[in-house]
């Protein structure tokens, strides 16, 4: 189990900003390359496959044991099933909604956790957790403008992929606790990776974009991805669990930045207030809790 840190240097903590920023850049760069011939699925496949062997090539220098347990390690393949298929539908619901909607309202995973937490038994609802779901329901409703025009297909994928990381979650909660989570990652990024792969070869379908611009953005999706995904654990290392968790909540910000500056896809300031009041929301459940590492 990793411990907490003392000391939080400003370096590292600006590091953990720019692992949230390429995260939303990878989201942006998929939705880039869709426009260019490329598919959710394709993307997926690519940038899933080069983080896992980003994080094996990470482990490796480090020395870490990359075995599991047989119950843990199956668990963990299991989960991975699950990796692919929230993926899927965050990268998906990004075809018919903005990049930076999509990324915020799978961001309500955190507030669905705490109340599936509390469902389960395994935490108390507390009062400003309770009120923190109001609110960022409320400012989710606002950023999707659901009076307006409102996407359905978009919006359940997205909201699909924020039930299953929270079903997630709770299943590692309570199935591999004091399991190292980089090597837990590495077999489930591993894991999505196969299904990926066996799902392009069901359907024989691998699209690649078509011009210089989508297939930039096609190899930046993976590689930001990659090291967002290894830049995280450097900076739980560096600074812990409970700040780089805190700081991650930088990328729905970036993710509208990028749609802005990218895509072009601007938000009305009445969505940005409810996209502020969610984020502020999520922060805010998120102050004194102690998520683990």
């Amino acid at each position: 189990m990793l411990k907490e840190p003392s000391s939080s240097p400003i370096w590292w903590a600006v590091f953990v900003l720019c692992v949230a920023a390429s995260f939303a850049a990878n989201s942006t760069l998929a939705k880039l390359s869709y426009d260019h011939g490329a598919t959710p699925l394709s993307v997926l496949t690519w940038r899933s496959g080069l983080a896992a062997f980003g994080v094996f090539l990470v482990l490796t220098i480090w020395r870490v044991p990359r075995k599991l347990p047989p119950r843990q390690r199956w668990t963990a393949l299991a989960m991975g099933a699950i990796v692919a298929t929230y993926s899927y539908g965050l990268l998906g619901a990004m075809e018919h909604i903005p990049v930076a909607l999509a990324v915020l309202t799978f961001y309500l995973y955190p507030l669905l956790t705490s109340l599936g937490a509390w469902a389960c038994g395994q935490e108390k609802m507390t009062a400003r957790t309770f009120l923190c779901l109001i609110a960022a329901f409320i400012g989710l409703a606002t950023a999707l403008d659901i009076t307006g025009d409102f996407d359905t297909i978009g919006v359940s994928m997205a909201s699909g992929a924020a039930v299953l990381i929270t079903v997630l979650l709770l299943m590692a909660n309570r199935m591999v606790t004091g399991v190292d989570s980089r090597v837990m990652s590495l077999h489930m990024m591993t894991s999505a990776t196969v299904v990926y792969i066996i799902v392009d070869v069901v359907f024989q379908k691998f699209p690649l974009p078509s011009s210089t611009t989508g297939v930039l953005a096609f190899l930046g999706s993976g590689i930001f991805y990659s090291f967002a995904m290894i830049g995280m654990f450097v900076g739980i290392a560096k600074i812990g669990a409970v700040r780089t968790t805190m700081l991650m909540n930088f990328e729905p910000v970036s993710s509208i930045f990028f749609g802005v500056v990218i895509l072009g896809q601007f938000l009305a300031p009445f969505q940005l207030a409810g996209a502020g009041l969610v984020i502020v929301a999520i922060v805010t459940a998120a102050v004194g809790k102690r998520p683990a590492a």
